[in-house]
């Protein structure tokens, strides 16, 4: 198991960094399915907080899901029998994974596929400069962005929220990389015939509110 140096290091065996990171993922599979949840429903007040407050905590989760599947991936090519990465829970390490996602999440061919056809228009690095700027804002510290989302205050009109085309734009471009840590970190398990006692499987409505013809709900079910 873990093996902290001063608190901040990550040391893992190969083995139980590839477990961490299913375990990770399916922890964000959840906050995926409830968003999704919460937004089938028609418009309702409070329905942009509450669905921003969510992907800005799975924003911040998903950076350190991103560098521990790195080194992961990186650690099966070389054959390394352990994971380790400086820094992993520092602060200053946070900030920058949070950068570092900000800039890599909106390259991904099957995000311009998935937002042309879910939003209709072809997404760009630009459509996440918004939260860049909010998140540089912040100090690179996302909890008090999401206690300004979540809480009352008088001095907050509400003005400093994004649209739902761009808070859809980016849970679309996380979930897409959630997929890929989850169907990754699972395979190696199966493959490599770990006691995985569920299996991961998408469900799929085509009513939804916002009359997209596919919602798609991760589930586990015994094997």
């Amino acid at each position: 198991m873990n093996s902290m140096n001063d608190e901040q290091d990550l040391r893992l065996e190969i083995t139980e960094a590839h477990l961490q990171m299913l375990d990770m993922s399916v922890h964000l599979l959840g906050y995926v399915n409830a968003y999704r949840a919460l937004s089938e429903i028609p418009d309702y007040l409070g329905r942009r907080r509450t669905r921003y407050a969510m992907v800005l905590v799975m924003l911040d989760e998903l950076a350190s899901l991103m560098e521990l599947m790195k080194e992961c991936e990186r650690g099966v090519t070389e054959h390394m029998t352990e994971v380790f990465i400086e820094g992993y829970y520092s602060p200053q390490r946070k900030r920058e994974g949070l950068e570092r996602v900000l800039d890599e999440i909106g390259k991904s061919e099957m995000l311009f596929l998935k937002v042309k056809k879910n939003l209709g228009r072809e997404p760009s690095s630009i459509d996440f400069t918004f939260f860049k700027d909010q998140f540089r804002r912040s100090n690179g510290n996302m909890y008090p962005m999401v206690e300004k989302v979540l809480r009352y205050d008088h001095r907050n009109d509400g003005n400093g929220l994004p649209s739902d085309d761009d808070i859809e734009m980016l849970f679309i471009a996380i979930e897409l990389n959630v997929r890929g840590a989850a169907e990754f970190s699972y395979q190696w398990a199966r493959a490599n015939e770990y006691d995985i006692d569920f299996k991961l499987e998408t469900l799929y409505s085509k009513d939804g509110c916002d009359k997209r013809k596919e919602k798609g709900y991760w589930v586990r079910t015994p094997l």
